[in-house]
């Protein structure tokens, strides 16, 4: 039996489609100048994230395969899924700073916040 699900596109269509939706767990840090979000996507190839900034939304979309290697023993599933995650930016971030990196499942984004938003020391005369 397959899994049938309503897509909606960026356009506003929307489309069938037969891919599990699923949303990845999250971890959010902030440091002193950035700020570092991790999502967990197992099974997925890096080349099939996809990371975007429009307007002040981050969006990560990840198409994963049905089947996949882990931990060296092939693992099957009835349907590939696809990752989906949205998260609204602050106006203290620079979207032009913002860098992506994936390894052992783990997508890590870097985001840096704005040079008037850092801490600044004031010397005491």
């Amino acid at each position: 039996m397959t899994k049938e699900m309503q897509k909606t596109n960026y356009d506003g269509s929307s489309e069938s489609s037969t891919q599990r939706a699923l949303v990845p767990t999250v971890d959010i840090q902030e440091l002193a100048d950035s700020f570092v979000v991790r999502l967990d996507i197992p099974g997925a190839e890096k080349e099939s994230i996809v990371v975007r900034v429009i307007d002040a939304t981050l969006t990560v979309t990840v198409n994963a395969p049905a089947h996949f290697k882990r931990d060296a023993i092939l693992m099957f599933d009835d349907l590939p899924a696809e990752y989906r995650r949205e998260f609204s930016l602050a106006d203290n971030i620079d979207p032009h700073s913002i860098n992506a990196a994936y390894e052992l499942g783990v997508l890590r984004i870097t985001m840096k916040k704005k040079q008037q938003y850092l801490p600044k020391e004031i010397k005491i005369l």
